[in-house]
């Protein structure tokens, strides 16, 4: 039968079961008033509607069916059928004085039996180790339990084989429920198996009571049919059930409507170099196996060769290529047999190592069933892992010997999905090559981090978006007459409440999220209403902007200065751009390129936290500075920062030589402003002036400065 024939046919299987299983619906229903051929008649049309419907549909896809390992052959509907079917006509024929009831009992007996085969079966996954447990238990129900009660059974008075119903009856239950378990542990998950197992086991243990009650006269016949009816459907509806998924994989496994062959489907899902599962295969495999149970712990470790590339500078990738085959065949000969590690391959032989991308290898181990540390399981593993690369891999001539290096990563309950660890693992096989470790576990506190560092980022966009920042100016004094010679435009942003962060410190977070262009405009747009209002209080003052980063040093920049310099009718030689003397010297030609276009519309260009290097000193003479900035906070009385007090010292007599106009930041006490004066400073910057002045109030705050320092109102304009 054609594949796209069965595939839209399967989906309405229920509704077809339905309509077939109707052909004598009336007779059943009414079954109390019928003669026994005809309540037979009806429960057989009943029954055999639903088998026979289930056994075409497993016929026609039992290349689907072979696929799941023996899921459930199309003959079995049909014993359980021929079963049920003797069972109804000694039941219906029943004569207690004719010897039917070892017949009756012995129907049952196998009718249970293949119940629990079936439905054992079909509720254990494919390929899975729980299968062989319920397999031999199958086979202890069949052959011990049978066998035991028909030598029992012809054996006792027939009065006394009622009582022996219940026994066994009540024992092949235990025995069932005993192997179910077994067997769910085994291929670890519970949730599937007790799913569709655990119904079934209630049905059958209506059974045998209503049997028994049957037997002794206490309960009706119909109460006896009713409950083999309701259990012959249910076993089929799981059936029904288990094809559908057989169904759906088969569905995945084709590729725009033409079936994949089992090479393509191989170069699909394994690497070609080394013949391992890909990443994606092993993700699938490891997702499947996260979602069938509850009670399980893993660790996912991922490694890699870290002086291959050695391999690949001499040999080039093609042979390279050859010993990492090599390197992996070894690997995976020494896992092989380690049922603790997660099998990636639908094959019949495990392969417990998979190829990531580039040169990363990953296992997955289970530790739920470890009764030792998991570190200690994780050290051994890996300890095993370093073993199993031989001492010196060679290819022709060239030989080298392989050092590996682990990063683990343990999954936090079901919150993590497998590409999450995958991917933690990775993150800490990168921390241990950095730190030059051979193994690394990832910090899961990290998670945490990277959560709260998202938040922020959230927060940031939305305060820029509703100018929340809060923004102050700092005033750059003359210490001699106490005039202004300028101020610096700083910002503020409270992150969380009352808790206060400088430029510096969240200049990374801005970075990002991607709203540092948005920061800076902002930055700009203030810039220049504060410059307007200093002009209209009649103070033609420069301000200062911090560019923190290279990065903003773009054309766009440059063309957003200009057009608010137009809006506000400001001069831009007003306006100067502070960049650290980290940006200067790594900044690229097309930056440096920036930087000439901003001096082109005669804005200045100071450099923060100078420090005098040769680098920069080569800087200053190849291009025009206005100014340069010395961060003088350490000019203290304590004799450990008596060498930065020599190197500041330098800075200033250097700058003052060179005639760059030079300003003194981190003044904050008036004893650094005595020692910065000694030295020769002029221009100061720091808490000890002001500690910030919001634009609101700045002319509140310069009618206080001038009446304070009369001198200083000779410099106002």
């Amino acid at each position: 039968m054609p594949y796209l024939l069965k595939s839209l046919i399967f989906p309405k299987a229920i509704i077809l079961y339905c309509l077939l299983a109707l052909t004598f619906p009336v007779q059943a229903a009414v079954s109390v008033s019928l003669t026994p051929p005809a309540l037979f008649l009806g429960c057989a049309g009943f029954i055999t509607g639903l088998a026979l419907a289930v056994m075409f549909f497993l016929f026609a896809n039992r290349e689907f069916v072979n696929k799941g390992q023996d899921l459930g052959k199309w003959y079995y509907p049909g014993l359980l059928l021929a079963n049920t079917l003797v069972l109804l006509y000694f039941l219906l024929r029943f004569d207690s004085g004719s010897g039917q009831l070892y017949l009756v009992l012995l129907a049952s007996v196998l009718l249970i039996n293949l119940i629990y085969f079936i439905s054992g079966k079909q509720a254990l996954s494919p390929g899975n180790s729980g299968k062989k447990y319920f397999n031999k238990f199958s086979l202890i129900l069949v052959v011990v339990a049978d066998l035991g009660y028909c030598l029992v059974l012809f054996s006792l008075p027939l009065a006394w084989s009622v009582y022996g119903w219940l026994f066994i009856g009540g024992l092949i239950q235990v025995v069932a429920a005993s192997a179910a378990g077994l067997s769910a542990a085994g291929q670890g998950n519970t949730k599937r198996f007790f799913a569709l197992f655990a119904p079934q086991w209630l049905l059958t243990c209506a059974f045998v009571v209503l049997l028994y009650l049957w037997l002794t006269a206490v309960l009706p016949l119909p109460w006896l049919l009713a409950s083999i009816l309701v259990s012959f459907t249910l076993l089929l509806l799981n059936t029904c059930l288990v094809l559908s998924g057989l169904l759906k994989e088969g569905r995945e496994e084709k590729l725009g409507g033409t079936k994949i062959s089992s090479e393509d489907l191989f170069s699909y899902t394994h690497d070609p170099a080394t013949n391992l599962p890909s990443y994606q295969q092993a993700l699938k495999q490891f997702e499947r196996i996260l979602k069938q149970g509850t009670n399980q712990r893993f660790a996912a470790i991922v490694f890699k060769p870290v002086n291959f590339q050695q391999v690949n500078s001499v040999l080039g990738h093609h042979n390279s290529d050859l010993l990492l085959l090599q390197l992996a065949y070894c690997i995976q000969q020494k896992v092989l047999d380690n049922s603790a590690l997660l099998n990636f391959d639908a094959s019949h032989q495990p392969i417990r190592l998979a190829r990531l991308q580039g040169l990363n290898f990953l296992v997955v181990v289970e530790l739920a069933h470890s009764s030792h540390p998991e570190k200690i399981v994780i050290k051994d593993l890996c300890q095993q892992l370093s073993d199993a690369v031989p001492d010196a891999m060679s290819f022709k001539s060239f030989s080298l010997n392989f050092e590996l290096a682990f990063g683990i990563a343990f999954a936090q309950g079901h919150e993590t999905s497998a590409a999450e660890l995958i991917a933690f693992a990775g993150d800490a096989l990168l921390d241990a090559e950095q730190h030059q470790q051979s193994l690394s576990y990832f910090d899961n506190s990290t998670t945490l981090y990277t959560e709260q560092q998202l938040l922020k980022m959230e927060r940031l966009k939305q305060d820029l978006m509703e100018e929340n920042l809060r923004w102050y100016l700092q005033p750059q004094i003359a210490l001699n007459d106490k005039s202004i010679k300028g101020f610096e435009l700083m910002v503020h942003w409270y992150c969380e409440a009352e808790v206060a962060q400088d430029l510096h410190e969240f200049i990374d977070i801005a970075e990002q999220s991607g709203e540092i262009h948005l920061l800076m405009k902002n930055m700009i747009l203030q810039a220049f209403q504060v410059l307007a209002q200093l002009q209209q209080l009649g103070i033609y003052r420069p301000l200062s902007l911090n560019i923190p980063s290279k990065d903003l040093l773009e054309s766009e920049l440059v063309d957003f200065i200009e057009r608010q310099s137009g809006i506000f009718a400001i001069e831009t030689k007003y306006l100067v751009i502070e960049l650290t003397e980290e940006v200067m010297l790594s900044a690229s030609t097309r930056t440096k390129a920036i930087i000439d276009q901003l001096k082109v519309l005669d804005i200045g260009i100071a450099i923060d936290q100078f420090s005098g290097s040769y680098e920069s000193l080569r800087y200053l003479r190849k291009m025009a500075v206005n100014q340069v900035k010395i961060d003088c906070s350490r000019l203290d009385g304590q004799a450990e920062n008596r060498a930065d007090k020599a190197i500041i010292n330098a800075l200033i007599n250097l700058t003052r030589n060179m005639g760059l106009p030079m300003i003194g930041l981190g003044i904050e006490t008036p004893e650094v402003e005595q020692m910065f004066i000694a030295m020769g400073g002029e221009i100061a910057q720091g808490k000890v002036i002001n500690r910030g002045v919001v634009p609101e109030e700045l002319a509140i705050w310069l009618k206080r400065w001038y009446s304070q320092y009369p001198q200083a109102q000779g410099d106002k304009t």
